[in-house]
């Protein structure tokens, strides 16, 4: 049922039971700052890493809107230049209200800084899991550039793993048509990593254009991408693959995700010896695993 223009939240703030992104109540101090603000005077943050909204989901975010009204607070920062607010968390929500013919909505004004809103609105998306690989990428990318910080203390402000940061950082190098693809969920981030080991771009979008067509798995890439790179070294057939012992293999698979490289685990069950050698495409990347284990040069 279409609502008209003038409509506002039914369910005021008296009635509305405010809780924060971890679905915990919220404190006195933010409750203070709580209020029922004109969406016409919300401008959406200009730090927002998500870029894609599915028409549908917000379609039924308005409806659920319309009968429960909106139970956690969008959070907002007062213009200090001008009038009006500028959202730092809840774009979503705000959407989804608007559709639902709403003019107001029940937010939070916090006073924060620039690098502060650019955190919170991450932070938020990432609890959520509602960023592409793509997305999650440039918004780790803007925060690094901005504050200049280093992968390690980026990972350490918003509880992310070293590794997962730098991997998903890399993932810009490539060509746009293969982050176009990552973005539409063509490619997902294991499919994609292997190809970071190709030297050249073209290189990698002809293999991403098989991984589409063909449908390959993670594995299978880094197969192919490991014959790219060592075409006189025979390539180990599944049924070698599977005469590999399970736990070994399995460690395998951990380091190479970890890592985004090639890893290898020779053991010898006699005597307990083997080794573990990791591949690098070039110095930069051997630089990179290297600061991965923790070896600064």
């Amino acid at each position: 049922m279409a609502l008209g223009k003038g409509k506002v939240l039914g369910r005021g703030l008296s009635n509305l039971i405010p809780v924060n992104d971890k679905n915990e109540e919220l404190s006195k101090e933010d409750l203070s700052g709580l209020r029922e603000i004109k969406i016409s005077e919300i401008s959406i943050n200009p730090f927002q890493p998500r870029k894609t909204f599915s028409n549908e989901s917000l379609q039924e975010l308005s409806q659920t809107i319309q009968v429960h009204g909106v139970i956690q607070p969008i959070v907002v920062q007062k213009n200090k230049s001008s009038t009006g607010y500028t959202l730092i968390s809840g774009e979503r929500r705000m959407r989804a209200c608007k559709l639902a013919g709403f003019l107001k909505i029940p937010a939070i004004v916090k006073d924060v800084s620039e690098n502060e809103m650019m955190e919170m609105a991450l932070i938020e998306n990432l609890q959520r899991e509602d960023l592409n690989p793509v997305e999650e990428a440039l918004a780790y990318q803007l925060i690094i550039d901005k504050q200049g910080l280093k992968v390690t203390e980026l990972a350490s402000k918003i509880g992310k793993n070293r590794s997962t940061v730098s991997n998903l950082v890399r993932l810009l190098s490539l060509p746009k048509p293969v982050l176009d693809w990552l973005r539409e969920g063509k490619l997902s981030e294991g499919q994609a990593r292997p190809l970071l080991s190709l030297p050249e771009a073209k290189k990698q979008l002809d293999v991403a254009t098989k991984i589409v067509q063909e449908g390959w798995t993670a594995r299978d890439v880094e197969n192919h991408v490991s014959l790219i790179l060592h075409p006189d070294k025979k390539i180990k057939s599944k049924q070698s693959d599977l005469s590999k012992d399970a736990s070994i293999a399995k460690i395998e698979t951990k380091l190479r995700n970890k890592y985004s490289s090639k890893v290898e685990i020779a053991h010898n069950e006699s005597n307990g010896k083997g080794k573990i050698t990791f591949s690098y495409a070039n110095l930069s990347d051997m630089e990179r695993v290297l600061e991965l284990l923790g070896i600064k040069l």
